[in-house]
């Protein structure tokens, strides 16, 4: 390790959670409680989460417990254990442009000895739904003392429901941008398949962008998120004119005191430069000049930019690596490289003209994931249509169908009987020997109305009616379909917990996380909660608000087998 050259107690790769190069160690001086606060930011900005003290100062981010302050700001008398709105907005932005990719996963291995009720399935545990009251809330009719109740499958997952696995091909978790890939139920387990997203190099953002670790990296992309919304790249000129001087104003890098020169084919790769940039970055602390306008035969050229620093060695006002620099060309440590680099030809089925034979893609695993009807390990063989869902579920319903075919001929050879046997017991009867007095009823039930006899219309509507409700029994009626799918695909399901406390929302876009599993992240990965406090919950996956009760209930029936009209 290295002694810090300032003030600072700690330091952290920003957003680099999920990255396998970027690593890191704890040295512990002095008073845990102490540490505890500095642990707890540099793990907030490995998530996404940036230091907002500034924000706080303004006024522009608020935190509720003034008495001890929130973690990331540094404020307060007491220990803060909460994190402020900002906070949680940046961590599902975060969460939205694909940075947590890996959070869904669950680990190999926990440190702690096998324990029931501890939410995890481990060595000689069926299920493990958690505590007593977490077992109440989901997953305690299905497990008992961590062991399966009869007829269970599963008792949690976002592929179990009503304590049996979803079909092979259910959607248990959605793509949240262009760069990721959805997963779907595998049928033989009660999670969902692990997290995966696209290999680095395809284009997205309508083709302006490339993705890089699971994110769709673009120059306008990365000013509007240090800049804010209204902010967008600068003209080319401005990197051609600017980084290619070697100046504090445009450079590619620094070389201990001295700036770095741009080659002239890595111009778009070194500085930063946006148009119409604020004074003040949304994170972070501007390092010297923002830059200013350049007139160019009589054009005006806005060519604004920062160094915006996170921490001694984090500057944010460079163009990230996987950012497009050209056709076919891609960012790398400050060079513009050929995209082959990616080297698409790991996956198989892949061709110069194709990937994974023409019908899937490939991930970041190198494994191709093969549309709808495709399959093999390069998606070059067709599967017919019944056979793209699980067996097990289209011959339920193939047996459900002859039953219901069944029953609805069976009524009618009864009802036929009937009205054969009745017919031909009323021609035996004389016509004088039963003659409606006034008022009497036509027949022995008290509540039909004068006039209407047992065999008529309204007697065998009734029977109809009964008919209908054994069909609809067992087919959902069109009210329910509704419910359970929009524009021909299922919903994905959400996250669920458990309310630990009212919580005023969140502005801006809300993260609707892919994952419920019980299983996801260790402790030391898996702070929790409405608070935002970082405390050990093995329950839930990452530091999310809880939905409402009423959303969970309604979430728990979102992934069906949806088949689209073609």
């Amino acid at each position: 390790g290295s002694r810090f050259q300032s003030s600072r107690s700690g330091v952290a790769h920003t957003g680099g959670i999920c990255s396998l190069l970027k690593g890191g160690g704890v040295n512990e001086f002095g008073k845990p409680d102490l540490m505890a606060v500095t642990l707890a930011q540099t793990l907030a900005q490995n998530i996404g989460i940036f230091s907002d003290r500034r924000k706080l100062l303004s006024g522009e981010c608020k935190c509720e417990d003034m008495w001890s302050g929130c973690i990331m700001g540094d404020m307060g008398y007491y220990l803060p254990s909460k994190f402020s709105e900002c906070d949680i907005e940046e961590y599902h932005e975060f969460l939205n442009n694909g940075g947590g990719a890996c959070l869904f996963n669950k680990p190999t291995k926990l440190l702690d000895p096998p324990e029931c009720g501890n939410g995890f399935v481990e060595d000689g545990e069926e299920c493990d739904c958690g505590t007593i009251a977490e077992c109440a809330s989901e997953g305690g009719e299905c497990c008992n003392t961590c062991t399966l109740t009869a007829g269970s499958q599963c008792s949690n997952g976002l592929c179990c429901r009503k304590c049996r696995f979803e079909p092979k091909g259910v959607l248990c978790r959605e793509a949240v941008n262009d760069c990721d890939i959805a997963e779907n139920c595998t049928g033989n387990s009660s999670q969902c398949s692990p997290n995966i997203h696209k290999m680095d190099g395809y284009s997205c953002d309508n083709r302006q962008g490339i993705c890089f670790g699971g994110r769709c990296k673009t120059r306008d992309r990365q000013c509007k998120y240090i800049w804010g919304e209204k902010v967008t790249a600068a003209d080319r000129y401005c990197y051609e004119k600017l980084n290619i001087e070697g100046t504090e104003k445009g450079n590619c890098g620094r070389d201990k005191d001295s700036w770095i020169q741009c080659n002239k084919q890595d111009v778009l790769c070194g500085y930063l430069l946006c148009s119409n940039i604020s004074s003040v970055p949304r994170l972070g602390e501007l390092d010297g000049e923002i830059t200013t306008s350049i007139l160019h035969y009589g054009k005006v050229y806005n060519c604004s930019g920062g160094h915006v620093k996170l921490d001694e060695d984090t500057d944010l006002g460079y163009v990230e690596n996987g950012t497009p620099c050209g056709p076919d060309m891609v960012c790398l440590d400050h060079r513009c490289l050929p995209a082959e680099a990616f080297n698409f030809s790991t996956c198989p089925g892949t061709t110069d003209s194709q990937i994974c034979s023409g019908h899937g893609v490939c991930s970041n695993e190198i494994k191709c994931v093969c549309d709808r009807f495709w399959g093999g390990d390069d998606c070059s063989s067709h599967i017919k249509d019944d056979l793209f869902f699980d067996k097990d579920a289209i011959n339920k319903g193939v047996v459900s169908t002859n039953i219901i075919i069944g029953a609805i001929a069976g009524t009618i050879l009864v009802l036929a009987l009937v009205l054969g046997i009745t017919g031909w017991g009323y021609k035996q009867i004389p016509q004088g020997d039963y003659v409606k007095k006034p008022g009497e009823a036509d027949s022995f039930y008290s509540d039909m109305p004068p006039g209407v006899s047992t065999n008529s219309a309204s007697s065998s509507k009734k029977r109809s009616n009964g008919l209908s409700h054994s069909w609809s029994e067992r087919i959902p009626d069109t009210k329910h379909i509704s419910d359970i799918c929009e524009n021909g695909r299922p919903r994905s399901n959400s996250w669920q917990g458990n309310i630990g406390g009212n919580r005023k929302k969140v502005r801006g876009k809300r993260f609707r996380p892919r994952s419920n599993s019980t299983e996801t992240l260790s402790p030391a990965k898996s702070p929790s909660s409405s608070t935002g406090s970082i405390a050990s919950s093995r329950k839930y996956p990452y530091p999310m608000p809880p939905l409402p009760d009423e959303e969970k209930k309604v979430n728990r029936q979102s992934a069906r087998v949806c088949v689209p009209l073609l």
